[in-house]
């Protein structure tokens, strides 16, 4: 396994909860499949001591207003206590600016400190960030030949502090992408060179034997994945991890909320409110109007606007959601 890993996939794959896995099947040097079979809790025990008690793990999280003074160091304001003239302490403050360490160059100093053992610094959504503007001059000491022990063992002089400095050979950076967001394609093309990429696909069989009212959970995903597939792409499918909770409660209701408030909502982010689209992912032209999901209806402009005003006005339909489908078992039988 190497040492810079992206899971990436469609949202609710399990990218965020197979970085655990990896994890525990890096630092203790177990194949991941073998790991993935272990009881997800214990593994979650084990995953939480080596984060919490032995520092063996950092967890942090990408987004538009991180950067690298947050990632590496930067330049931060302190406020100190000065003294008075007799040399006492007085309550005034006065603001001083030091270089302070960031979360990943500090998780590197502690792991060169325990060579024998190995640490992981986990990047959730690594695409939501400027990536070349959050790892600036690491982007070349992080990749694996050029860590501090190997042949090629390289350091750069940092911005700030203008020290030397280069990641452990010990460090391990698993990062987890949503391919929704943004494609590999559109990635630094110096960060895809230094990372192992794993793809994570919505997996029907981990739905296997769930049935809602003779609506088979496995079939109804792997049907509405084709579609969507065949509209957009592979990278815009729904993922297991939304369906999953009704292994433990098969029921309607609950089939009805996660579509009523994921899968809906989903689509229409996908396909930018083009709800002919979604209309034909959810199998509604096939439908009575009483089971489909999406509604169509011709505009009466004249009635609205007065006359001639469709000489202005292009769309002819309008699209509403059927609230009562959610709750029609048909809906899903005929989709």
């Amino acid at each position: 396994m190497g040492a810079n890993i992206i899971l990436y996939g469609p949202p609710g794959t399990g990218k965020t909860y197979n970085t655990v896995c990896y994890a525990i099947s890096i630092i203790y040097g177990r194949p991941v499949r073998e790991v993935m079979k272990d009881n997800y809790d214990d593994l979650l025990e084990k995953y939480h001591a080596l984060k919490n008690l032995y520092g063996q793990i950092e967890f942090c999280t990408f987004h538009q207003s991180f950067g690298y003074e947050e990632f590496v160091e930067g330049i931060k304001p302190v406020f100190i206590q000065v003294m008075n003239e007799r040399g006492e302490r007085s309550r005034k403050e006065e603001m001083v600016y030091k270089v302070d360490e960031g979360i990943f160059k500090s998780f590197c100093v502690e792991a060169s400190k325990n060579p024998d053992e190995k640490y992981i610094f986990i990047i959730d959504e690594i695409n939501r960030g400027n990536v070349s503007k959050i790892f600036g001059e690491m982007i070349t000491v992080i990749e694996p030949t050029k860590r501090l022990g190997q042949v090629e063992a390289a350091s750069v002089m940092l911005a700030y502090s203008k020290e030397d400095f280069g990641v452990p050979d010990n460090v391990y950076i698993l990062g987890t992408m949503n391919t929704a967001d943004r494609s590999i394609a559109m990635l630094d093309s110096a960060l895809r060179r230094r990372f192992d990429f794993v793809e994570m696909l919505p997996n029907p069989d981990l739905l296997e034997g769930v049935i809602v009212e003779g609506v088979d959970i496995r079939q109804l995903m792997t049907k509405i994945n084709k579609r969507i597939e065949i509209l957009i792409d592979r990278d815009h499918t729904i993922g297991h991890a939304y369906f999953l909770q009704l292994k433990n409660r098969p029921a309607l209701n609950v089939l009805a909320h996660i579509f009523k408030n994921s899968i809906i909502p989903q689509l229409q982010e996908y396909f930018y409110d083009d709800y002919e689209k979604i209309r034909l992912v959810l199998g509604d032209p096939n439908k009575e109007v009483n089971e489909q999901f999406v509604r169509v209806s011709p505009v009466d402009y004249t009635q609205v606007f007065g006359t001639r005003a469709e000489q202005y006005l292009e769309n002819d339909e309008v699209y509403t959601i059927n609230n009562a489908a959610f709750a029609n078992i048909n809906s899903y039988l005929k989709l």
